[in-house]
């Protein structure tokens, strides 16, 4: 049985959990890190971990979060001057929110693959609270937005998938190839800025 933590060792271990348990999904991958490894890596046994996380899916959604927490915090620090020409600026927000994603190992090499792994090991409440998450994000971009003096003419529910969208889109990286992919991107947030600003 494991041995009973303080709070502070509690602190302690989930975070050192979240910092060996990034390098490791980083270096090695969802699938091919084990449970084995990240125990090995914190100092603490295979039981113990089970009483931090369920699987390491739920670890490894954990560690997303908390970077999502900072890259949306990036991409919340514009302001809009009087020149700006509003639908160029959305474009630019949203293209560097695909370059800022970029600059994280995990979200960048986050593939199709590991994205609907990751949709099968975890239960679908704990899938549902990460979706609520995004929408909640999309819903304080537009907020924000629309505080810059920006008029937003298309539904919140059309925008929220339009963006997850651009998501998606980037776990087809491999497949788009690396210099086609950029320039696809930059075509698609034009697109999608379009919309926002003009509507249907």
């Amino acid at each position: 049985m494991p041995k009973a933590f303080s709070e502070h060792e509690k602190e302690t271990i989930r975070t050192q959990m979240r910092e060996k348990g990034r390098k490791l999904f980083e270096k090695q991958g969802l699938k091919k890190t084990s449970v084995d490894e990240l125990t090995e890596a914190v100092g603490i046994s295979k039981g113990a971990f089970y009483l931090f996380f369920e699987s390491k899916e739920e670890l490894f959604l954990e560690i997303l979060e908390k970077m999502e927490v900072n890259f949306r915090a990036r991409i919340f620090n514009f302001a809009v001057s009087p020149e700006t020409n509003a639908r160029a600026l959305l474009a630019k927000l949203l293209n560097d929110a695909l370059l800022t994603w970029d600059e994280f190992p995990l979200l960048k090499n986050l593939s199709l693959a590991d994205f609907d792994y990751l949709i099968r090991k975890l239960p679908p409440d704990r899938i549902q609270k990460h979706l609520n998450q995004d929408n909640d994000f999309v819903n304080e971009f537009l907020e924000r937005v629309k505080r810059e003096g920006i008029a937003v003419k298309a539904p919140p529910g059309v925008i929220s998938n339009l963006m997850k969208s651009l998501f998606f889109v980037s776990l087809h990286r491999d497949d788009l190839g690396s210099k086609d992919y950029v320039e696809t991107m930059k075509v698609l947030t034009d697109l999608i800025a379009r919309y926002i600003i003009e509507g249907a």
